[in-house]
């Protein structure tokens, strides 16, 4: 029994160590004519910086950020009175749980510069033994992912779909936004990829037990 206890204790100890962890970094401004709340994740395995990561967050948040500067100074001389109300940028992120190996967290950005609507951006990001993965990474290198991960999508399009796509819906070819939630692989597409904006981010959830044979996790 006790030898039962120290195997499992030290198999947590082992998984723990490729853990990936965050610290959040703020951004924050805020006047008459804008308002930012930026809660950016920065990275770390077993406390080493993971630098690639952390930094393409952080750069596309700064990158969005001087463009809604811009569009704010520019609406504040246009329309000095402020009636569109402020511009907003506010992001925030969280870790998903999942039963993979792999650790999963989700970066989720909303902006407003005026109009009817703002709007809302999401994007994932995965790591493995301390290090970003990509799809590409998670398949056997024999296996056409993108082919197999459209197949799923447009079944399930197809079962469920109804009205809620364009009409003439087109799955684009590329490397999914994704991340691994409970037993299954979320594949996710932003407003006006696949429907327009009232549909909010369209996520379809594939169980891992009917892709696992193609999978190296």
């Amino acid at each position: 029994m006790k030898k039962i206890i120290v195997f499992i204790f030290m198999l947590a100890v082992f998984q723990n160590m490729f853990s990936v962890e965050t610290k959040k970094s703020n951004i924050k401004l805020e006047n008459q004519y804008l308002m930012i709340d930026g809660k950016i994740p920065v990275f770390y395995n077993k406390g080493k910086y993971i630098g690639n990561s952390s930094n393409k967050v952080k750069g596309g948040f700064r990158a969005l950020m001087e463009m809604i500067k811009m569009e704010s100074n520019k609406n504040r001389l246009e329309n000095p009175d402020n009636r569109d109300g402020k511009f907003i940028l506010k992001s925030d992120f969280k870790k998903i749980d999942n039963e993979s190996k792999i650790d999963s967290y989700l970066v989720k950005t909303f902006y407003f510069t005026g109009g009817s609507h703002g709007m809302i951006l999401e994007e994932g990001y995965n790591f493995k033994n301390g290090k970003e993965v990509f799809l590409k990474d998670i398949f056997k290198g024999s296996i056409n992912y993108k082919g197999l991960i459209k197949q799923k999508v447009e079944e399930q399009i197809i079962k469920y779909g109804g009205d809620l796509y364009y009409a003439d819906i087109n799955i684009p070819d590329e490397e999914y936004s994704f991340y691994f939630e409970g037993d299954s692989l979320v594949v996710f597409f932003n407003p006006y990829t696949l429907a327009s904006y009232e549909a909010g981010i369209i996520t379809f959830e594939i169980p891992i037990s009917e892709i696992s044979a193609f999978m190296k996790i």
